[in-house]
């Protein structure tokens, strides 16, 4: 997909969303040397007027994540005064904790930099739409080489293919506004024909919907397009199943596939023995085997302690 338009500059003016403009940017400061784990398991209470994705948005939280934590409640009307479970706490992906981190599993983006108030290192992340099924998001490394305001969207001959296919003609250059699907923002990569961009259809974030780019709720994208630096480094990995430390316990965190087909559990064994032995001099105890298997057998992306109690 290839995008055109004026180049963004640093000091130009932040134009948020009327109606989520306020919407939560789940930020944490953390040591990249003792921490592997952010957040906090949070619970909400609907409104009246409150649908499931209302309450996701305002929070931060994409489709999926939100529906599989709160599988028996109603999505388009909750009903007031029901307790909603937001799955506001995150293992970090493994490897480098630098730039960006786009884990196409949990359908989540992770910016790791510096506190713009004290300078000490922080991570935010965002719920993030990732390609469908047959466009796929790729795995791979890649740079961030431009920020874009109102991009003109050029579909590829495939992604006209594929519109076609579905009875819709799609132009070759479709101009911005609110039918462009980049939205207002966007990221240009030096991975060819991918971006990290807004939406006009935010109800897709946290889904498998875009033709095989990253795109944000357009209030976060607004943020992060500004945020980023020019050359910030982008790793685009595949992670349904993450364990890490954080005050002497050990988490796992297991996210099913789009088909809802669970992880093998010889993959999850392999990422809890890999944590064990990064954090084994620092944990209070070591693994409860019947622990990790209650999470596989709940996958549903919330964090779950599986460390033994302590002896203390």
């Amino acid at each position: 997909m290839k995008p055109t338009t004026s180049i963004l500059t640093l000091g130009a003016a932040l134009l948020l969303s009327a109606s989520f403009s306020d919407a939560r940017a789940n930020t944490w400061p953390f040591e990249p040397a003792d921490m592997e784990v952010v957040g906090e398991i949070q619970h909400e209470h609907a409104r009246r007027s409150d649908t499931l994705m209302d309450i996701a948005r305002w929070l931060g939280m994409g489709y999926r994540e939100i529906r599989r934590a709160n599988p028996d409640v109603d999505l388009w009307i909750p009903g007031e005064g029901t307790r909603v479970l937001i799955p506001s706490q995150f293992v970090l992906p493994e490897g480098p904790r630098e730039g960006l981190v786009v884990n196409r599993a949990e359908k989540r983006l992770y910016y790791f930099h510096a506190d713009a108030d004290n300078g000490r290192p922080a991570v935010t992340t965002y719920p993030i739409g990732i390609g469908k099924a047959g466009r796929e998001t790729p795995v791979g490394n890649a740079t961030v080489t431009q920020r874009l305001e109102n991009p003109a969207w050029y579909p590829t001959e495939g992604v006209r293919a594929d519109y076609r296919a579905r009875g819709i003609e799609l132009p070759r250059m479709v101009p911005p506004g609110p039918e462009n699907p980049l939205g207002r923002y966007a990221l240009i990569l030096d991975m060819d024909g991918y971006l990290i961009h807004g939406t006009h259809r935010p109800d897709g974030v946290g889904m498998r919907v875009s033709q095989g780019c990253v795109r944000l709720y357009p209030e976060h994208i607004e943020r992060l397009v500004f945020d980023v630096p020019i050359g910030t480094p982008v790793a685009m990995v595949d992670q349904p199943v993450k364990a890490g430390y954080r005050d002497g316990k050990l988490y796992l965190e297991i996210h099913p596939g789009h088909d809802d087909s669970v992880p093998d559990m010889s993959e999850v064994r392999a990422v809890v023995e890999r944590a064990w032995q990064r954090n084994r001099e620092r944990l209070d105890q070591g693994v409860d085997w019947r622990l990790v298997e209650e999470a596989w057998e709940n996958a549903d992306g919330v964090p779950r302690v599986i460390s033994a109690p302590s002896r203390s």
